[in-house]
């Protein structure tokens, strides 16, 4: 009986676990809204990507803590178990993680460095398609809260208009805030992978962890600038 317990406790955490990626790919962050630009959606899909990504980390490292958990449970295998699932999951999701796949995948430092490095290139292929995108999206949001500023002030536009043009703009911003933050999250990755992988081949991993940082700064100044046209609106 006991055994029957904690063979159910693991599976009821796994099961919560393994139906996270469901949960995440059900959560688009409104990319398929038909009222949004293409551009609009396109910043939302890649940030709920980027979202699937930290949560795929997170299965991985739960179904690996929760074996070792049962391995070593003793008497209390299911409660360990489950404590194992979710220690897990939170370092899957960490940093660091990246590292230690990589390296269990690739011994030879080398062949490592090249995956790593290209690893960072794609990264920032996405960086590269998400800044034109956003900056297309805060450029048309800091247009249509100008001008119904002005309209407003001609009494041409409601509060409510307003409003309702703020909370795309908002939404706009959380967007781009949440793939800065994915973005540094990658970054930090890239360059704890570099600082382990000290090989003289790793100049062009180099080149592409500033590359992603020009990027990310670019996206800051972006979303500083959305921001500052918020908060007149908001107040004008």
């Amino acid at each position: 009986m006991p055994g029957l317990i904690q063979s159910r406790s693991l599976r009821a955490v796994m099961a919560g676990v393994l139906c996270a990626p469901l949960l995440l790919t059900g959560c688009d962050g409104g990319a398929n809204d038909p009222g949004l630009t293409p551009e609009q959606r396109r910043i939302r899909a890649q940030r709920a990507e980027q979202d699937r990504t930290v949560g795929g980390g997170a299965i991985a490292g739960a179904v690996i803590g929760g074996l070792l958990g049962l391995a070593v449970g003793g008497n209390n295998r299911g409660t360990a178990a489950a404590v194992g699932a979710v220690a897990g999951a939170a370092l899957g999701g960490a940093a660091g993680y990246y590292v230690a796949r990589r390296k269990q995948q690739y011994a030879n430092e080398n062949q490592r460095l090249d995956v790593m490095t290209n690893d960072v290139r794609a990264e920032n292929q996405q960086m590269e398609q998400f800044v034109a995108d956003s900056r297309a999206v805060v450029a048309q949001d800091k247009a249509d809260l100008a001008r119904l500023r002005g309209e407003y002030a001609n009494r041409r536009a409601s509060r409510a208009d307003l409003d309702r043009r703020i909370a795309i703009a908002e939404q706009d911003a959380q967007a781009i805030q949440q793939r800065i933050n994915a973005a540094r999250r990658q970054q930090q990755e890239f360059i704890q992978a570099r600082q382990q992988t000290p090989g003289a081949a790793g100049g062009q991993m180099d080149a592409e962890i500033a590359r992603l940082s020009q990027q990310i700064a670019q996206l800051e100044a972006q979303l500083n600038d959305l921001n500052t046209s918020i908060a007149i609106t908001r107040t004008g």
